[in-house]
């Protein structure tokens, strides 16, 4: 069996909910970033020092550490599901 058969034959098997995780992560990716830009924008409006704006920073980058996760269970998903 070739590697292209091979292929085929574990593709034809895949289970189609990898297809609806992997679109589902991309959704919460795009609801991620979206919630990053609209934090950005209220942390310009607070000074610079003040305790919400400390707290803001914290949660801003807790997102993108939440960001990175997910980009990488999508990596997993294309790998595990050749999508």
């Amino acid at each position: 069996m070739t590697n292209d058969a091979h292929g085929l034959s574990l593709s034809s098997h895949r289970d189609p909910r990898l297809e609806e995780l992997h679109a589902g992560l991309h959704e919460v990716v795009r609801l991620v970033e979206l919630e990053h830009y609209l934090l950005r924008s209220r942390l310009d409006g607070l000074k610079a020092e003040s305790e919400a704006a400390h707290i803001l920073e914290g949660v801003i980058v807790l997102g993108a550490v939440l960001n990175q996760k997910l980009a990488h269970l999508l990596a997993i998903c294309r790998e595990v599901g050749r999508l």
